[in-house]
């Protein structure tokens, strides 16, 4: 069983609580013995409102353009700033929403006198359920935790050994100022309400217990002589997404449905059904690489001795494993999508607001959600990126004069989508386009045609057409993002540090991969009008790869790059991850500048931007390369919860680490290969994954053994299906049978 466990309860948020979810309300559990905290989150609560725009600054672009044709950098930085990305442009600067802590739920209990022994605290991860028990004298007590999706309530469970024994006070502690706290001992609730700025919020508690009494004191329900006691948890928000105010949502009515009707069901069918559920996606795929375990051993030692040397194999599977588990727990069909903490968060003024970053970080929180199985996880994302086009629309005009839709680096829960200052972060052109990749993705793996027709290309549509709009012609004739910079990266230009350029290499590759992911969709819709037309035309004109003079891709049009630059962002390597552009059987030459830029930028970094190494390592197909990352990444950069750290906590590192683990064992392209097994270190010897899926409509189980030699692969799809594979240097083209299965053997086909 996967399993994160200890023997001491939690100190620290960050470090130690375990995290609980459902995609909309998260917890962290502590496990305290005399005072039991579950901190907890409901993911609209942000501050913030919709921005406005005011104004023309597109007024100001061709001022900016004139300058960089001038090859004046630095003045183009300082009008782009001052001028174009005034905050006069786009309203109040604190707009901008940032999400909250919504509060705690704290349990002060009654034990017995004497030494408390056999403390367990755990989560597991098969059943998406946290647990802590202990022996307290005679007496053992026990507890349960989990944040059930079909029942939408989080549920806590306290039990012990002993009848009559269960004496507890349970309060509700706001993180926000001016709530307003009720304890109804009649109805057995507690109710929390209060308002923001922007939104009103409501938790509610409801008590239900077997045995003792209830009563309402001062500031919590006291709970006397119980042999159990159930805690059901809702919260929300009068955000409405579906609504042009965002407001309007009957957030009291939704709390008390959801808690009466799952007060009318026992803890063991709430338990039921929350399995069930959580099962259907997450015991899709399995991980098993022969070697250590050290499962035995409390997660923290176990983290302690892979610091020391001992290479536990069965922690990097965990790892996997956690990734998916997070991702289930963070995003589910009819929610906001995952942030960047997911959607755990205890502070009310979290890092870079705990938003939705569009040049690396919400991005890379989803690139394992179809390769692992989690296609339903990846919904909330796409919905949201379909919510931001109308706001985009307003920036592309406003901003660009520019047809489509356009966001930058960043959003919150209330559709920003314009550039802002500083530069460096603000003026990213690239975010629609990025954000178009996954949009694609999820139907290339999946072929669902109705969702290409009505969702995928609508919205990479109108993000072209921005694109074509906004690229300009250098001297070359070529076509260049101008104004641009290259992701939080800056170049010098006779000995002065600058931030805008006229064209960055992330940028052409986002356009050049969207572009042709337009064109592939309109051959397969059998659309033949301007707008392929267009695209057909501007193609081959965007501006190519280019190579500098010590051999790497270029991260900008100019050969600027500095071999010296470890920059944490390796943005001029998007054409080889997470796009499908280069690669080293295709384009070697370019995987070869590819590998430059990363021996250049090393194998240290934060979190995320090792993950990301993983898997650009992986596409290189590099498995020793990838798999140190993933060592040094356990090593220096994970907490105890196995929470991945910026610093700080992060979730986009445990997220990008499960998608390059999986990227090792199986790549894919588009009606191209699928290669078996590209990236495999020379640790993982032997061992065995079901389940991951490959582009095409394929699921995919692989067994290797020692010496890291391809057994079997079997293929599940649609009967008759025609594909093709690569193992070492095995080329096969295959087709499933008639119960859509194919297994193929290394110098055997059956």
């Amino acid at each position: 069983m996967d399993k994160i466990w200890y023997q001491q309860p939690a100190e620290l948020w960050e470090e130690h609580a375990l995290p609980i979810g459902n995609g909309r309300l998260g917890g962290m559990v502590f496990g305290g013995i005399e005072r039991e905290r579950i901190q907890f989150n409901e993911e609209t609560l942000f501050t913030g409102r919709p921005a406005r725009i005011e104004g023309a600054p597109y007024q100001e672009l061709n001022q900016i353009r004139e300058y960089l044709k001038l090859k004046q950098y630095v003045a183009a930085y300082r009008h782009a700033e001052r001028e174009f990305l005034k905050p006069a442009s786009y309203g109040d600067e604190s707009d901008f929403g940032m999400y909250q802590n919504f509060g705690e739920v704290l349990v002060e209990m009654e034990h017995p006198e004497g030494k408390v022994t056999d403390y367990l605290r755990e989560l597991d991860l098969d059943e998406a359920l946290a647990r802590v028990s202990y022996r307290c004298e005679e007496q053992e007590f026990y507890r349960e935790y989990f944040s059930s999706c079909p029942d939408n309530v989080m549920v806590m469970r306290f039990r012990c050994s002993k009848p009559n024994a269960l004496n507890m006070k349970v309060h509700l502690v706001s993180a926000q100022a001016g709530a307003i706290i009720s304890y109804d001992q009649a109805e057995s609730r507690i109710t929390m309400n209060g308002s923001m700025t922007n939104l009103a919020y409501e938790a509610q508690i409801r008590v239900a217990t077997k045995g003792g009494t209830i009563e309402a004191i001062n500031d919590a329900l006291l709970i006397r002589e119980a042999d159990e006691v159930m805690l059901l948890l809702s919260a929300a928000t009068d955000y409405d997404a579906s609504r042009e105010s965002f407001r309007g949502k009957d957030y009291t009515s939704f709390n008390r449905s959801f808690l009466d009707q799952a007060g009318e069901k026992s803890f063991h069918d709430l338990l039921g059904a929350h399995v069930i559920d959580y099962q259907q996606l997450y015991k899709r795929v399995e991980l098993k690489i022969d070697g250590l375990d050290n499962n035995h051993l409390p997660t923290d030692e176990r983290l302690r001795r892979y610091r020391e040397g001992e290479y536990d194999v069965g922690l990097e599977s965990l790892l996997f494993q956690y990734g998916r588990y997070l991702l289930i727990s963070s995003s589910r069909p009819g929610n906001l999508p995952a942030n960047l903490q997911g959607i755990w968060n205890n502070s009310n003024n979290p890092m870079w607001g705990s938003m939705f970053c569009y040049n690396i970080n919400f991005n890379m929180n989803y690139w394992h959600a179809e390769s692992t199985n989690l296609t339903e996880c990846h919904a909330p994302m796409i919905d949201f990126i379909d919510r931001l086009r109308p706001s985009g629309r307003l920036s592309a005009k406003a901003f660009f004069n520019a047809s489509g839709w356009f966001t930058a680096k960043k959003s919150d829960i209330w559709g920003f989508t314009q550039p802002y200052a500083a530069a460096v972060n603000g003026l990213f052109i690239g975010g629609a386009g990025w954000l178009c990749e996954d949009v694609w993705q999820v139907y290339c793996f999946n072929l669902d045609r109705a969702y290409l027709v009505e969702t995928a290309y609508p919205i990479m549509k109108e993000s072209a057409e921005f694109y074509l709009d906004y690229l300009t012609e250098n001297e070359e004739g070529q076509l260049v993002s101008s104004p641009s910079t290259s992701p939080e990266n800056e170049f010098v230009v006779n000995g002065q540090i600058c931030t805008v350029s006229d064209g960055c290499e992330m940028d052409h590759r986002i356009v050049e991969s969207l572009f042709r992911n337009c064109l592939k969709a309109c051959d397969i819709l059998g659309i033949h009008d301007e707008f392929r037309a267009e695209l057909e035309r501007a193609l081959p004109k965007v501006a190519p790869v280019r190579l500098g003079r010590y051999g790497q891709i270029q991260e900008w049009e100019h050969d600027w790059d500095d071999p010296e630059d470890q920059h944490r962002h390796v943005s001029q390597l998007f054409g080889l991850h997470p796009a499908s552009l280069i690669s080293p059987t295709r384009t070697p030459e370019l995987a070869e500048g590819a590998k430059v830029v990363l021996n250049c930028r090393g194998d240290q970094g934060t979190g995320w931007s090792r993950a990301w190494k993983v898997n650009l390592w992986s596409r290189l197909q590099d498995g020793n390369r990838a798999y140190k990352l993933i060592r040094g990444t356990l090593e220096e950069l994970t907490f105890d919860n196995l929470f991945n750290v910026h610093p700080p906590f992060q979730i986009d590192g445990n997220f990008g680490l499960t998608a390059g683990i999986a990227e090792m064992l199986l790549q894919s392209e588009f009606e191209g290969c699928i290669d078996l097994l590209p990236a495999l270190p020379d640790v993982w010897e032997s061992g065995y994954v079901r389940g991951l899926r490959a582009q095409g409509g394929y699921t995919v189980d692989l067994r290797w053994e020692q010496g890291g030699r391809l057994i079997h692969a079997d293929f599940y799809g649609e009967s008759g299906k025609r594909g093709k594979l690569r193992s070492g240097n095995d080329l096969v083209e295959f087709q499933l049978n008639e119960q859509g299965c194919y297994t193929y053997r290394t110098n055997v086909l059956i």
